[in-house]
Parts: C-alpha cells; sequence; structure tokens
C-alpha cells in the first residue's frame, strides 16, 4: 500500500510573469528562476534528500509568494520529513490559491491516505479525477478504488480500477486489485485475463503469486500454477509451510 502513496511530480504550467534583477545586468525571469528551484527541490526530494529541499523552494516562495505549485511542493517535503501539520497546511495554502490543481489534490489525497483521514482522501481524489484536463486522471481513479477497498466497498472499489484502465491499461496495480476483486466475486476468467496482464506490466509479490495460484488453478493452466508455486516457494518460503 506504500507504494500506492508515493508523490507524483507534475509539470504545472506557470504563466509568465515579470522580470527580476539577479544582481548583475541581465534580467532574469521570475518564472524561471521560480521553476529551477522547484526542479531543484523535487530533485533532492527524489534523491532521498529532503532536508536539502527546504532552501530551494524557499528561495521560490520568495520570488513568488502566491504560488500554488511552490506551497503543493512545501507540502510534499513536508510530508517526506513526517512534519505532518506542516504538510497539512501547505496542501491547503496550495489549494486555497488554485482550486483546480488537480496534481496538488492528488497529492494531498494520498498524504490523506497516509494519515487514515479515508473519507478526506477519496474527495480530493475524486475531485482530481472529475477534471478532464487532468493528464493523470487514471491515477486519481486508481486511488479512489484503493480507497475504497479500505473502506470495504469493493463494488465501488471496481468501478474505480475499471475507470482507471480505461484511461491508462498499464496501471499495474489496479489490475492486480481489478484482478483480485474479481477473483473473489467467482469471475475466475476474468480475473485470468487482468492477471495476465499484470504480470507483463510489473514484477511478482507474494500477494501477487498467491492469486496467481488460485487463478492458473481456477482456468485449467496447471502449468502456471506450478510455475507461480515454485516462485513463491523460492522468493516466500515463510509463506508455504
Amino acid at each position: 500500500m506504500a507504494a500506492m502513496l508515493r508523490a507524483i511530480f507534475l509539470v504545472v504550467t506557470v504563466l509568465l510573469v515579470g522580470c527580476v534583477s539577479n544582481g548583475g545586468n541581465r534580467p532574469v525571469n521570475k518564472n524561471n528562476a521560480v521553476q529551477s528551484y522547484l526542479e531543484l527541490s523535487r530533485g533532492y526530494l527524489q534523491q532521498g534528500y529532503a532536508e536539502r529541499a527546504i532552501n530551494p523552494v524557499n528561495r521560490a516562495l520568495e520570488l513568488d509568494p502566491d504560488s500554488a505549485e511552490v506551497y503543493g511542493t512545501l507540502g510534499l517535503i513536508y510530508q517526506v520529513q513526517g512534519e505532518n501539520l506542516l504538510a497539512d497546511q501547505s496542501f491547503k495554502k496550495a489549494l486555497s490559491l488554485k482550486s483546480d490543481a488537480a496534481d496538488i489534490r492528488n497529492n494531498y489525497g494520498a498524504f490523506l491516505f497516509g494519515e487514515g483521514r479515508l473519507n478526506e482522501a477519496y474527495r480530493q481524489f475524486a475531485v482530481a479525477a472529475d477534471n478532464v484536463k487532468y493528464s493523470s486522471r487514471s491515477r486519481a481513479y486508481e486511488n479512489m478504488g484503493l480507497v475504497s477497498l479500505n473502506l470495504g466497498r469493493l463494488s465501488q472499489a471496481r468501478e474505480h480500477f475499471q475507470k482507471a484502465l480505461k484511461l491508462n491499461g498499464n496501471l499495474a496495480r489496479a489490475r492486480l486489485e481489478l484482478a483480485t476483486i474479481l477473483e473473489e466475486q467467482g469471475k475466475s476468467r476474468e480475473a485470468w485475463g487482468h492477471y495476465q496482464i499484470f504480470t507483463r506490466l510489473a514484477g511478482q509479490n507474494e500477494q501477487s503469486l498467491k492469486l496467481g495460484i488460485k487463478l492458473a488453478k481456477a482456468n485449467g493452466d496447471n502449468s502456471a500454477a506450478a510455475s507461480y508455486t515454485l516462485q513463491l516457494e523460492r522468493l516466500y518460503p515463510s509463506s508455504t509451510r
């Protein structure tokens, strides 16, 4: 579940603003400077240097104190640092500045999910998913499906995963979770189809191998069932005891 909660860094289009001076004779475009600081900050964050990510984002904030993108990035940094109150405040500030920022809503939803605030997370993902201009709507629907699973709403989760896959058929997590739901609902043949696509998209884990064994047996593929059983015994020997 933790993998689902990784922040997704998306490029946000920002309108060009006036120029500022760099202390010399050459003017510096303010927007370009902000974006450069944000890229540096996100680079540090992705490399695991959350502490170093603070300085460049603060410089960006000095240049543009009304930037939703800057506050959204600050929220991600505080989230990684475990400063949850500050993260919450930063995400809220970002959305107060730009309520239609679907990427920020998706990231805020992921933060809320990690905090166990499932209903709040679902609402943020739903708003992001409703934005037809959002280039990662599939991820928002996938996240809605994961929240629904945690709330015990299997039918709703199935609908969200199916929608996510209509938008992006290469979502491995949605494929696996949908296959799991369909298997539980007795739709083994349909589940098998999704599972086979999943195996081409991602590596196996204990959960997926156990599901693969069930589905292979249910669909009469004894060779696949034996192969998955061997992989399970080799990679997760304690699970077969």
